[in-house]
């Protein structure tokens, strides 16, 4: 019995953890989309200091997945939009996260 109750916190652990490692691609793959775009200098400040923690994050999860297991490759998990939640929906959410970005620069 207790084997089962191991395998299953593992795996309730393994989920959240790719969950969150989706997570951070979705946003990630945002904010590299946003600095490869055409942006004024005094608005690329905000998205080019969260890529560097993104990239920081992702990679402490990453080592966190292979300690879990290392025959997983962290890289093959794709992208949610989660990260977005707590913006909102829609247009309205990507603006509230793009005011977040410059509000965290001043």
């Amino acid at each position: 019995m207790a084997l089962s109750q191991t395998r299953c916190r593992n795996q309730t652990t393994l989920t959240k953890l790719a969950t969150r490692i989706a997570s951070v691609h979705g946003e990630l793959a945002y904010v590299e989309g946003r600095l490869a775009g055409d942006l004024r200098p005094e608005l690329r400040e905000g998205p080019a200091r969260r890529r560097g923690e993104l990239l920081e994050i992702r990679e402490a999860l990453y080592m966190t997945l292979r300690q879990f297991d290392p025959a997983l490759d962290p890289t093959a998990i794709g992208t949610v939009e989660d990260w977005l939640k707590p913006y909102g929906r829609g247009m309205a959410g990507i603006q509230r996260y793009e005011q977040s970005l410059r509000a965290t620069c001043r």
